[in-house]
């Protein structure tokens, strides 16, 4: 028998052992919209830890498993089980607030868009890298480009799609470590679907808490933006890139160093440490853009 309320289907990605999805869990189960409505599926990839989960919310979550540790990989598994007319992605390291999965949904029913994204906001920061550095993709307050391809995208950590539309364009590549959930909208877009933003689904994210971890992120973001640049060549008709982002971000910082002495001085140091996570966001970025440059043989600095 059909389900006369059609759920939306949540893919959460655990990697390898992130105990951070029983607080994300916790806040799905909260979710303020119809019971029946909504399911949750839990896809750990890379550990095997939290079986446990599954039939939580009186069967509202559902636990996946898969051996390999690739969270593209995982979400396809995912994409395949979700019964709902609507696939929402979030990760274990974030906390959607009350209404985001409703706001999400009804976002996707009035369209005109057919890929959304909500707003990202940090997550209790606790460490003075927290506090001052970027968030993922600066709290997507507005849709994203890369110099890839010319269209834009969300974010995996907030996304919503129309999940037939997400089957028919093949899913999730997993060939991307980082940037499938680019990839998702480069090729929705490339098929007329559009993409847009829902700034009341709001969700908390846990940002990286040491200046290494701040660094390791962005250098592999870089990697597979390289990556993403080699796939959609054919599509773009460039053969190579010189990424306009960190130059940019290098000159907005360096002018930030004389009020940043200034205040230190006088011993304000907060503007310093953001300067420091910005260099070392930016150091990040070049790091893994020559990674990737020479690991997929193409010109992306």
């Amino acid at each position: 028998m059909t389900d006369p309320t059609p759920p939306v289907a949540t893919v959460v990605v655990a990697v390898k052992g992130d105990h951070r999805i029983r607080r994300l869990l916790d806040a799905l189960l909260r979710q303020d919209m119809a019971a029946g409505s909504l399911e949750v599926l839990v896809v750990e990839n890379g550990s095997d830890l939290f079986a446990d989960v599954d039939g939580l919310g009186g069967g509202m979550v559902r636990y996946l498993h898969a051996v390999e540790a690739n969270s593209a990989a995982a979400r396809n598994l995912g994409l395949r089980e979700a019964r709902g007319r609507y696939l929402l992605s979030t990760d274990a390291d974030c906390v959607p607030d009350r209404s985001w999965a409703r706001s999400m949904v009804q976002a996707l029913d009035a369209g005109p868009c057919q890929v959304v994204g909500g707003t990202i906001r940090k997550h209790a920061p606790a460490t003075w890298v927290q506090r001052h550095a970027i968030t993922i993709v600066d709290g997507q307050q507005t849709v994203g480009y890369l110099p890839a391809l010319h269209l834009p995208y969300v974010v995996g950590a907030s996304a919503g799609y129309h999940t037939d539309a997400v089957r028919a364009a093949g899913g999730f590549d997993d060939r991307l470590k980082s940037g499938a959930d680019v990839d998702i909208c480069y090729r929705l877009g490339l098929r007329g679907q559009q993409v847009g933003l829902v700034p009341d689904a709001v969700v908390e994210h846990t940002d990286r808490a040491t200046l290494r971890g701040h660094f390791h992120r962005f250098r592999v973001y870089a990697v597979y933006q390289v990556l993403l640049f080699r796939l959609y060549r054919p599509v773009s008709g460039r053969r190579w890139i010189i990424n306009p982002y960190p130059l940019r971000r290098t000159a907005a910082t360096l002018g930030l160093v004389p009020r940043a002495l200034v205040a230190l001085a006088g011993g304000d140091g907060g503007l310093a440490a953001r300067v420091l996570v910005q260099l070392v966001e930016v150091a990040g970025i070049w790091c893994g853009d020559i990674q990737g440059s020479v690991r997929w043989r193409v010109l992306y600095l």
